[in-house]
This record gives C-alpha cells, structure tokens and sequence, in this order.
C-alpha cells in the first residue's frame, strides 16, 4: 500500500472517530439522565409492591344529580305502550310447537 492510499485509509478513519467523539459527550449525558430516570421507576415500583392502584374521580356537580331524578319520574302519560304480539298459534307451521 502506498503511502498516499494510507493517507486517504487513515484520514476516513480520523474522520470517522472524531465525529463519534463530538457526539460521544451528549449520549453519555442522555444515557446518564435514562439510568437515573429508570432507577426512579423501579424505586417507585418497590413501594407499592406490584400493586395498580385505581384512580377515582368523584364529580361533586349537583345538576348532574337533579338530570337523573328527573329522567326517572318524566314519563309521557298519553302514549299507549305498544302490545308485544305473541299469539302465533294462527300461524300454519306452529302445530308442532303448541303442543
């Protein structure tokens, strides 16, 4: 190998490691801020011993109490209720079935 061709080898090699190096500084500050990220969830883990708690929220909004009483006394008293229709003795078919 030429000492030219060794030149242009080594300098893509230089190239190579000093743009590794220039972000060498910010990843291990990122891999630094996730390890202590992920050590505060486990820690938080330990303390309620795999157990999910539930979260509940109670709505203390009294219309929305006063809507359900209402729903449940209105009723409209001029319609008919419809008839459910049952009686298929009428019907050819159901010989077999009617006894």
């Amino acid at each position: 190998m030429s000492q030219e061709s060794s030149l242009l080898a080594l300098n893509s090699l230089y190239q190579l490691i000093d743009a590794r190096l220039s972000t060498l500084h910010q990843a291990l500050q990122l891999s630094s801020s996730l390890e202590l990220l992920y050590a505060g969830t486990i820690d938080d883990g330990d303390d309620e011993d795999g157990a999910i708690q539930p979260v509940i929220y109670e709505d203390d909004d009294s219309d929305e109490e006063g809507s359900e009483v209402t729903m449940e006394t209105e009723s409209i008293p001029d319609v008919e209720e419809p008839e459910a229709f049952c009686d298929i003795s009428d019907h050819e078919g159901s010989d077999g079935m009617s006894e």
